[in-house]
């Protein structure tokens, strides 16, 4: 029988070496190599080792074969460092669906058909228009759930109502989706799928989670630079470095000019930028 370790959820899981290969292997780790690794992690593992130890493992190993791969396996843990409040991973999500052909606006105030609503992100592009209620949470342990779905998409039916009369019956689809930086709880899922709610989350959807639409164009943000800690990272935001690439894509004089950083930070910052997305530059 294999090991049980204990998950954020504060659930137990049987250790899964196969898991372990996968997330290395995602991380740009080959197959031989994340495989040794994840072997090097079995031997170390223990009755209910919590799942957050097991990965440090792994990211140390990774560290050690590729500097870039191991701050690739460290995305998840970024994503949890847009905080304390939730406007930084707003900030960050909007330029994601930018980068996805959006138009993005950011914490507008709108008219629905009854009251006001504060809407964290608004996308559109020709074909859609799309209201989105960001999530973030601190903890990996916190799902979003059905409440949460509920309170959004009975606010976008009186957004959705008001919307209507201003676009005039072109034919543009309104959508409302929950973003959030964990996962979804089974019920939020399958009101969201029951109602047409749309839901961008950890692992969820399998075709559009928001791992893959971070992965699939390189959109890391700066909390996955080492360097990034909190008081580099309200300085980043505030100078619009959002993303790993935003730093790489300014030469090292304008970026230290810039960034509004101790020259030995913005030094730091850019060197790991530089290494985590080379093909950018």
């Amino acid at each position: 029988m294999g090991v049980s370790i204990l998950k954020s959820s504060v659930k137990t899981e049987k250790f899964s070496l196969k898991k372990l290969v996968g997330s290395l292997m995602r991380s740009g780790a080959p197959r031989d190599i994340a495989y040794d690794i994840a072997r090097q992690v079995r031997k170390q593992v223990k009755p209910l080792t919590p799942s957050k130890d097991i990965y440090r493992m792994a990211r140390k190993l990774l560290r050690k074969y590729n500097r870039s791969s191991g701050m690739k396996y460290s995305l998840k843990k970024a994503l949890f460092s847009l905080g304390p409040s939730g406007y930084p991973f707003e900030r960050y999500f909007a330029r994601i669906l930018s980068n996805y052909g959006y138009s993005v606006q950011v914490g507008r105030t709108i008219d629905g058909y009854c009251v006001q609503h504060e809407v964290d992100v608004i996308a559109q592009n020709d074909d859609e228009h799309i209201f989105v209620e960001c999530k973030y949470h601190s903890k990996s342990g916190t799902a979003t759930d059905v409440k949460t779905a509920l309170y959004i998409h009975a606010r976008f039916l009186d957004i959705k109502k008001a919307y209507e009369k201003i676009i005039n019956n072109r034919n543009v689809a309104i959508k409302c989706w929950l973003a959030t930086n964990t996962r979804c709880t089974y019920d939020a899922t399958e009101y969201a799928e029951c109602t047409g709610l749309g839901i961008v989350s950890w692992r969820y959807p399998e075709e559009s989670s928001l791992e893959k639409l971070i992965e699939d164009k390189k959109l890391y943000p700066v909390t996955i630079l080492p360097a990034a800690r909190k008081g580099p990272l309200e300085i980043l935001m505030k100078k619009d470095f959002v993303l790993a690439q935003d730093i790489a894509d300014v030469d090292e004089q304008s970026f230290l000019r810039n960034s509004g950083l101790d020259y030995r930070i913005a030094r730091q910052l850019k060197k790991q930028a530089d290494e985590l997305c080379p093909c950018i530059r």
